[in-house]
């Protein structure tokens, strides 16, 4: 057991440093030049020609690349996966909430999450925020998870393409949006209203809760109101990655 939680320790890092590793999220990671890149290591059985493509990328970011064996790489990253790539890196770049409020999106569309715990679900409700067409993300400090490997993974690089603010406070943050016209809607099961009938047309923020819980009473207390997905089976809820992904389609399609 102990062996089993010292490899995913390896594999997740955390916010100070973590691998990423695979040869798309790799490249992608490095061409977006968003999130620091202490230095790359690349499998000496890539051919000269893949080699020399991403020694010319790191050079115009200069990102140091170290060639050397699979195995290697291996004992790094914890995980044969690697497909010859792997990514030493730095702390994720969460923006300033001053940074968003400031350079607001001409119609936003900013998804709030509030303490979502698992990895997975992170990195999902990303790749579905930045295929949506999310202005920004929003997360506590809190009981949150942070961006990692599992994150970046999961969200299919898309933690490289669409803005995550990190609030000490989400409720506090919500409210510096509503000062910029943003209607605030959570997303609950005990909603009267289906999502449907919403106008989410205009500037808005969708909260998700907790995967266990749902969200606080705290940003509950300051929500201008409530969204519910219609269901028909006799779970009563969803998973908090799907909601989320059913919650940004419906605010696309109404715009």
């Amino acid at each position: 057991m102990a062996a089993a939680k010292k490899r995913r320790d390896a594999l997740l890092g955390n916010h100070q440093r973590c691998w990423l590793w695979g040869r798309h999220l790799v490249r992608q990671t490095l061409e977006a030049n968003r999130w620091p890149i202490h230095e790359i290591h690349l499998a000496d059985r890539l051919g000269e020609e893949e080699l020399s493509r991403l020694q010319s990328l790191a050079d115009r970011h200069h990102v140091p690349v170290i060639v050397e064996t699979a195995t290697r790489l291996t004992q790094l990253a914890k995980t044969k996966d690697h497909q010859g790539y792997l990514a030493k890196m730095g702390i994720f770049p969460y923006k300033a909430a001053e940074e968003v409020l400031q350079n607001p999106a001409k119609n936003p569309l900013y998804l709030i999450l509030d303490a979502m715990q698992d990895a997975y679900n992170f990195g999902a409700v990303i790749r579905s925020a930045e295929v949506f067409g999310a202005s920004a993300i929003v997360v506590g400090k809190h009981r949150q998870a942070t961006v990692n490997s599992l994150v970046a993974r999961s969200s299919v690089g898309a933690v490289n393409r669409v803005p995550i603010v990190q609030s000490a406070d989400v409720a506090t943050m919500i409210q510096l949006l509503q000062t910029q016209g943003i209607l605030v809607y959570g997303a609950s099961e005990k909603a009267v209203e289906p999502i449907f009938k919403h106008d989410l047309s205009g500037p808005i923020g969708l909260v998700i809760g907790n995967e266990g819980t749902g969200i606080s009473s705290e940003v509950q207390a300051v929500c201008d109101g409530f969204v519910r997905i219609p269901l028909q089976g006799e779970i009563g809820s969803l998973n908090a990655a799907v909601a989320a992904g059913i919650v940004l389609y419906e605010a696309t399609r109404q715009r």
